[in-house]
């Protein structure tokens, strides 16, 4: 069966089995264990003295238990964000994968409480492996060459373009604006 909140794929076996476990918890303890996850997610580490409290009283094992639930929560609400899942879909998922109805709802106000937020922490880390901190341009006429000094992680890289290079990088620049307006004005 296909599910919206993983991007209409089937939903990994560990998270059914952890469905398991979250039933088991309270669906308080579970918008509260949410909440907590989905602060840690947006503004990292999450706090696992919390967690550890909240779990505390519970009939779970708290070192295993606890992680596996945090990471089937982190899972659900990383996802239900990423693949722009509606939440009463996410919500009906979750009680056809076998979370009761109260569990359900618990994670369904998590999400529409933070939903903007995490999309927010999610645009911000997409597509950034290294972020270019500075970058400056010159040219050497003895050298007839271009010279780009970038700034990337606090290391500065000095790197010699040709003119035929510089050629290509603007050709391939120019092409790659013209896609973009194409698919800015079809969307």
């Amino acid at each position: 069966m296909k599910f919206r909140f993983c991007g209409d794929a089937d939903c990994p076996d560990w998270v059914l089995v952890e469905i398991n476990t979250l039933s088991r918890l309270s669906s308080i303890k579970l918008k509260l264990l949410a909440q907590v996850v989905a602060l840690g997610l947006i503004n990292p580490p999450i706090n696992m003295e919390k967690a550890e409290k909240l779990f505390s009283d519970s009939k779970l094992d708290t070192d295993i238990d606890l992680k596996a639930c945090i990471a089937c929560i982190s899972y659900i609400l990383t996802s239900t964000t990423r693949f722009n899942c509606d939440s009463n879909v996410l919500q009906n998922e979750l009680q056809q994968l076998g979370l009761p109805r109260e569990h359900s709802t618990s994670l369904k106000r998590v999400i529409d409480d933070q939903v903007s937020a995490l999309k927010e922490k999610f645009k911000q880390a997409s597509l950034r492996v290294n972020p270019l901190e500075h970058f400056s341009a010159s040219v050497d006429d003895d050298l007839k060459c271009a010279i780009l000094e970038l700034k990337i992680n606090g290391e500065t890289q000095n790197v010699t373009l040709t003119p035929h290079l510089v050629d290509v990088l603007l050709d391939n620049l120019e092409q790659v604006r013209k896609k973009m307006v194409e698919l800015k004005e079809a969307s």
